[in-house]
């Protein structure tokens, strides 16, 4: 299992809590990644636009421009703690959308959603960077993230069999049932922490204190931003122009969550030898011809969905690299810079959700797949910009 890609460098604690701690990351994963393939989907049952929904989801991920917040209420909090109470916090915000009997409500609960993930993951990557030193917490971060792949081609996989069979709000009460049964399983799963972990403040003056690494920040923006240009406007894409059902679009959306997972597994695999920024470069270079190609074949539904496929998995890999690359943003403090990357990334989702969704209704599929390959070019630039910084000031 994952603990077998550990060495015995790593604790006995850290190694058989990885499968546990990746399962409840799945979990929540699943139910936050769920309402983008199905867009269409949740606005025919809410009778609104495609658009109204991508306002909604722009409105969840703005929530999570809370990150550097959060990140001083978590630390408040022992790890295990943090961990279970945003689980519980997700499944409410779920139980909220899906219940929804209007776009607000939806919202609000997508919104409160992303803000209890963003409690949850920071305590997962606190409680490994607790236990793991520097050089090697990368390596077990890598492997818990491999959940953001395995929440797409499983978990939103049944999601959404069973919207198919039911509909989006049965696929959201399954997310609910995966999440709760998590957050009780860690709550006794993991050892009780004896003393609570020294507070972590985000610094008022980030600016200063994060230097270059603001190039590292807007090119996150520009990174998400370019995937969320496909990810909210492919599932309409292909109900629309090749008449998928959302059964077979659950097909389809596992065969992506493949390429994730491979993806992910192979950041962890190249992650230390290649270097953290020249990964997410690699990555941003593969998915800039990737978007031209699904654009110029947005009408061929097998090469189309082969460049969307390309697509995803370079974007997994470069995203991976770039959160393994946070915490050196800030040395002396590095929740900073995570908190101020999460921003960053939460912002890119929230400015491309409605843009997209918009650019598509308009005129296809083409021009989301051109922003999001535009978007990659500078995502790739900002990365060679912060390099030059560094390399001068070294």
């Amino acid at each position: 299992m994952l603990a077998s890609r550990l060495d015995k460098s790593y604790s006995v604690e850290v190694r058989s809590s990885l499968l546990a701690l990746t399962v409840a990351k799945v979990a929540a994963n699943s139910a936050f990644r769920f309402a983008a393939p199905f867009v269409a989907t949740i606005a025919s049952g809410l009778h609104v636009s495609l658009a109204s929904v991508g306002g909604a989801i722009a409105i969840g991920e703005f929530a999570g421009l809370s990150a550097p917040i959060l990140t001083r209420v978590a630390a408040r909090f022992q790890r295990r703690t943090a961990m279970w109470t945003g689980l519980l916090g997700m499944a409410f915000g779920t139980s909220l959308s899906a219940s929804s009997t209007g776009i607000v409500q939806f919202a609000v609960g997508l919104a409160l959603m992303a803000m209890a993930k963003i409690v949850f993951d920071l305590g997962v990557i606190a409680w490994l960077t607790d236990r793991v030193e520097y050089a090697k917490v990368g390596r077990a971060i890598g492997l818990t993230e491999t959940a953001w792949a395995i929440g797409l081609f499983v978990g939103v996989v049944l999601m959404g069999l069973l919207t198919g069979l039911t509909s989006w709000r049965w696929g959201y009460v399954l997310a609910v049932v995966a999440v709760v049964v998590m957050a009780a399983f860690l709550r006794h799963r993991l050892p009780a922490e004896p003393e609570r972990p020294a507070a972590v403040v985000v610094a008022r003056h980030a600016r200063a204190r994060l230097g270059n690494g603001w190039w590292v920040i807007a090119a996150t923006v520009t990174l998400t931003a370019s995937a969320q240009s496909v990810f909210v406007t492919f599932g309409k894409w292909l109900q629309d122009d090749f008449d998928f059902s959302d059964t077979k679009l659950a097909g389809v959306i596992f065969a992506f969550g493949a390429v994730e997972f491979i993806a992910a597994s192979s950041t962890v695999r190249f992650l230390d030898a290649w270097g953290k920024q020249r990964s997410t470069m690699i990555g941003c270079s593969i998915i800039v011809p990737a978007g031209i190609v699904l654009a110029l074949t947005h009408d061929h539904l097998i090469v189309g969905v082969a460049a969307l496929a390309v697509f995803i998995g370079a974007f997994e890999f470069s995203i991976l690299a770039t959160l393994s690359l946070s915490n050196s943003l800030v040395p002396s403090n590095p929740s900073t810079g995570l908190a101020m990357m999460v921003g960053g990334a939460t912002l890119g989702r929230a400015i491309m959700s409605p843009i997209a969704t918009a650019s598509f209704s308009a005129h296809g599929m083409w021009l989301p797949s051109v922003i999001g390959a535009s978007c990659a070019a500078v995502t790739w630039l900002g990365h060679a910009r912060y390099r030059s910084l560094q390399a001068d000031a070294s």
